[in-house]
This record gives structure tokens, C-alpha cells and sequence, in this order.
């Protein structure tokens, strides 16, 4: 189960976090803004090249210390995204974790360090490979959410809604994807995520070619369940069940090749 605190616990795990910071930074905080917000605006997942359910955890706007005029107080925001990080985590342990490396990682932009030159205590964010240990534990949280958003196709389909059983099969094909990526390339899931699920299927085929068979699940990808222009069908009228029912065909042999089918990875 998502670990959901509520905005109030929340804050204080955020700000807690930032307590938790090397003694050095703490003198780096003036004229920072830290905040939280549920989830980030399409101009930036368009930006960053990420569609739903794959949100970032966070993002810092602003000068880095190498551009600031005065290096003890220069602007800055870091905001961190609440719903993707409670989402994502299955207790409030691992959610004081993650929120921790999130701020690190955010605050390693403020002083201008990019992905690869950050200290090694502000690591744990996007960019870096993942230890075998945690790769496991990412790839199974994908896989139990792949196995969620099948059911809930198949339960759609059956109550005759199949622009959203298609969305939720797409889904979760390519959370199955990503979870099946992660614990074989032990890579951040927040880079895989930048690819869609024709390249999610080319990559993992590169394991198991039996993969390659998936890519009509690409194909599927392109059909639109967007409202569309006024006038316009509406997408329960445009996605055929039978559509659906196929996409959730693949995703079913796409967990068994995953290893994902029996709750295991």
C-alpha cells in the first residue's frame, strides 16, 4: 500500500531532511524556498520528457552557486512532489528515505553539480545506477503495480469501459517493462522512464527476444484515449474492447516473461 502520511507529516519529514544535512550545506540554505506540491505541472513533465504515472520526486529552480553573487544568499526553489514519492513508497520508513535523497539530490543542483560530479552524500537521486539490493526492491515495487493496473483493466473491460481498460493495460506493460529493466540493468528508474514502451520492449528483447513479440503493445500506445476536439467521438467510442482485451493479453505474457506474473521478481 502507498504510504500516504498526509500534508502536515509530510512537511515535517521534509523538514527533517533538510536537519539531516552535512553541517557545511546547512549555511547554503539562506534564500532557499523549499516546498511541496502534489504532483508537477505538464510543462514540466513535457519538458523533462516524462508522462504519467512516471513523476519526479522533485526539481530545484534557480541559480547554482557557481552563478550566484553572493554565495551564503542567492534565490532558490527546490519543490518536492508529494503524491509520486508517497506513491511510490510502501511505508513511512522508506518514505523519510526517499524524501532525504530527494532533497540531497536537489540541493547537489543548487551547488551546481551536475548528475555524474555529485558528493557522494547527495547521491540517490536520477543518474545513477542502483545497487543490486536496490534495484530488487524498485523493480518489485513496479511489478506489484503492474499486477494492479492489469486487474483493474480487466475489471474496466468488464463494466464496459474500454478507453480506460486500454490505458490501464498500457500502463501497466510498461511499469512491467520498467520493473523487468531495473532489476536487469540495475539503472535509476527515473532515466528508464524517459522511453516509451517501443524502446522499454527493444531493450528488455536484448535479454529475452521472446520481448520482440510485445511490440504490437507499442502500436496500441498511439491509439488516442485523450477527450480530443469538441465534436470529436468520445474515447469509449473510439477504443474498440477488443483492443483493450489484446493489450491486456500482452501485458499478461510480458509479466511472465518478466517474472512479475507470480508476485516475485
Amino acid at each position: 500500500m502507498p504510504a500516504r502520511v498526509g500534508e502536515e507529516r509530510f512537511a515535517e519529514l521534509v523538514r527533517e531532511a533538510l536537519v539531516e544535512l552535512p553541517p557545511d550545506f546547512l549555511g547554503y540554505l539562506e534564500g532557499l524556498e523549499v516546498r511541496v506540491e502534489d504532483y508537477p505541472d505538464d510543462e514540466l513533465m513535457q519538458e523533462w520528457g516524462l508522462r504519467p504515472p512516471n513523476y519526479p520526486f522533485g526539481v530545484y529552480a534557480g541559480p547554482s552557486l557557481l552563478e550566484a553573487d553572493n554565495p551564503q544568499d542567492f534565490p532558490g526553489t527546490i519543490v518536492l512532489f508529494r503524491r509520486p514519492l508517497e506513491e511510490w513508497c510502501q511505508s513511512e520508513e522508506e518514505l523519510r528515505d526517499q524524501i532525504r535523497r530527494t532533497v540531497f539530490h536537489e540541493l547537489a543542483h543548487r551547488f551546481g553539480f551536475s548528475e555524474e560530479e555529485m558528493l557522494e552524500e547527495l547521491r540517490g537521486g536520477a543518474g545513477f545506477p542502483l545497487s543490486e539490493e536496490e534495484g530488487k526492491r524498485e523493480a518489485q515495487r513496479y511489478m506489484d503495480q503492474a499486477r494492479h493496473d492489469l486487474a483493474a483493466a480487466k475489471l474496466l473491460l468488464t463494466q464496459g469501459f474500454p478507453d480506460w481498460a486500454l490505458e490501464a493495460a498500457l500502463t501497466a506493460g510498461y511499469r512491467a517493462l520498467l520493473g523487468f529493466l531495473v532489476a536487469k540493468e540495475e539503472e535509476d528508474p527515473e532515466v528508464l522512464s524517459s522511453e516509451d514502451i517501443s524502446k522499454l520492449l527493444f531493450r528488455a528483447a536484448k535479454h529475452d527476444r521472446r520481448f520482440a513479440r510485445g511490440q504490437a503493445l507499442a502500436r496500441l500506445d498511439w491509439v488516442s484515449t485523450d477527450m480530443g476536439d469538441p465534436g470529436v467521438e468520445r474515447p469509449g467510442r473510439r477504443v474498440r474492447a477488443e483492443d483493450a482485451m489484446f493489450a491486456a493479453s500482452l501485458v499478461e505474457e510480458i509479466l511472465k516473461l518478466t517474472g512479475g506474473e507470480d508476485g516475485a521478481v
